[in-house]
């Protein structure tokens, strides 16, 4: 589970990608539709489900506002009825982009844990450094590029 630490930077918590959010929820509502207290309980082994539930609803009612899940009232076993998100084809493609994303930014950081490792003199930080060649070198997909 991530550890959420102080940004010393001051503009957010520590270690959360930009709209990992997002990225979960597509793949929570890809695996099955839910609904909102469903998706807040799966998405604590992402340790994105301590914060404040209001922020989980105001992300789904954002991402269906774009095309990318839809929701409809459906009945509860217990209480009342209760409303089910489910991904829409443009959620899918969305979730495909993101998955490739996160492998790039993934590649990134073993690359970065690596190098890290090495100048502190830690054993080894990073998992398995699939897509690094040696420590300092850069993998050819990583070379310079406009970010």
């Amino acid at each position: 589970m991530a550890v959420s630490r102080p940004d010393p930077l001051g503009s957010r918590s520590v270690g959360e990608p930009r709209n990992f959010l997002q990225c979960c929820l597509l793949l929570l509502l890809r695996e099955r539709p839910a609904h909102g207290y469903e998706l807040f309980e799966r998405l604590k082994p992402f340790g994105l489900a301590e914060g404040d539930p209001g922020t989980l609803y105001r992300r789904l009612r954002a991402l269906e506002r774009q095309g990318m899940l839809c929701s409809r009232w459906e009945p509860s076993e217990a209480g009342p009825r209760r409303r089910t998100y489910h991904l829409t084809e443009c959620g899918e493609e969305l979730l495909g982009v993101w998955a490739g994303v996160l492998a790039e930014t993934r590649s990134l950081l073993d690359y970065y844990l690596g190098r890290h490792a090495a100048v502190s003199g830690a054993v080894e930080a990073a998992p398995a450094e699939a897509g690094r060649n040696a420590v300092g070198s850069v993998p050819a997909e990583h070379g310079r590029r406009a970010r």
